[in-house]
């Protein structure tokens, strides 16, 4: 028995499912590239590496890099274990003078407007090679893909099926787009080479960083240090805050070892307009191995004044 509306209707529900069985998901781009010999070198250059991380896909397609910190971790993988390559939390970063080698990369944490420390709603953990003479880039997303929109994928595709079968017997339809691959989530990590126990403290970024505004009236003022330090590394007065309307700022003092995270939070908020400028003390820092720092880091941000 023929049913002429088959056709028309398939062609429709095709049109209108397709697109589905494609947006659900969240890809993962990883790319190589050949790196240039520099002019008279005997030996290939080593590996260079390179990682965006995006919030949902849409930001990725654009260029545009979370516009939070997030907190991410590099340790290269040998069959002795793991050893620690290195620490950030910005959302775009790179080494380039990476050796060849198996690297673990981790995201599972940000920073909040306020500066607090919480989960990723979908964390990543990635595993991967990098060869020597290559440059390796990951684009990472961090949005997980909401249930629902798993479960309508899954629904499409049975249903692009079930219409690419009928659609060949009574109308030529041509067969369906091809399947995206599984929704795959991964975050990755930057930080220097090394052991770093002996190297006098620094901070390799802070945040918020200098020259924002912020959209707090209390932000916890955060600085990841470039090694770790003595477990009471910290000496009085190592972080002087102060507003320009307000005056100085009290706080605690604490560092998170795990991220080699020294941070400090005010015990009040922010006066509507001004400017705070938070310093950190280098000398007042204890390395792991006993080293002390010298100079001084300092950021300054602005407090937006309330609307009415």
């Amino acid at each position: 028995m023929r049913r002429p509306f088959l056709r028309p209707v398939s062609r429709l529900l095709l049109v209108a499912l397709a697109p589905l069985a494609l947006d659900g998901c969240v890809s993962i781009g990883v790319s190589r590239a050949a790196l240039d010999s520099p002019p008279g070198a005997s030996a290939p250059p080593k590996a260079t590496l390179a990682v965006s991380i995006y919030e949902k896909a849409s930001e990725r397609d654009a260029g545009r890099v979370a516009s939070f910190p997030v907190l991410s971790e590099l340790a290269r993988v040998t069959v002795k274990g793991e050893e620690a390559v290195g620490r950030s939390m910005a959302p775009a970063w790179g080494l380039p003078d990476l050796s060849p080698g198996k690297y673990r990369l981790r995201v599972t944490r940000r920073l909040t407007p306020e500066g607090d420390i919480e989960a990723l709603e979908n964390p990543g953990d990635k595993t991967f090679e990098v060869k020597a003479g290559e440059k390796t880039t990951l684009s990472v997303v961090l949005k997980k893909v909401p249930v629902f929109w798993i479960v309508l994928a899954a629904v499409t595709i049975v249903a692009l099926v079930i219409l690419a079968i009928a659609g060949a017997r009574h109308a030529h339809i041509p067969p369906p787009p091809p399947l995206p691959l599984p929704p795959v989530f991964v975050v990755i990590p930057v930080g220097g080479h090394g052991e770093s126990g002996a190297r006098a403290p620094g901070a390799a970024d802070v945040f918020p960083a200098n020259g924002s505004v912020v959209s707090a009236r209390r932000v916890t003022v955060t600085f990841l240090l470039s090694s770790p330090l003595a477990p009471d590394g910290v000496g009085e007065n190592a972080v002087l805050a102060l507003g320009s309307k307000s005056g100085e700022i009290a706080g605690a003092v604490s560092y998170l070892e795990r991220d080699g995270l020294l941070r400090f939070s005010p015990s009040r908020d922010f006066a509507p307009g001004e400017t705070v400028t938070v310093t950190l003390d280098l000398s007042k820092l204890r390395g792991a191995g006993g080293r002390e720092g010298s100079g001084k880091v300092s950021t300054s941000f602005l407090v937006p004044v309330a609307r009415e």
